[in-house]
């Protein structure tokens, strides 16, 4: 049997090239999906760090800066 597909093969590379070039074209979405979504969350953890650091009331902030200095 593997003969046989062997044979269909080498007469016929195109269904194998085309399927070789879809994975790869599926592989770098998924490779951009996951680098756009690895950004989006940083700069919504970053968003939500400043948002909660000017939340805090003057007074703590203040001690904060002494305990630090």
């Amino acid at each position: 049997m593997s003969m046989l597909l062997w044979s269909l093969a080498k007469e016929n590379p195109g269904p194998g090239l085309a399927l070789a070039s879809l994975n790869l074209v599926v592989a770098l979405a998924l490779v951009g999906l996951s680098l756009l979504l690895s950004v989006a969350i940083s700069l919504l953890a970053g968003l939500h760090a400043f948002v909660d650091r000017g939340a805090v009331p003057i007074k703590r902030q203040v001690q904060r800066r002494r305990a630090t200095s």
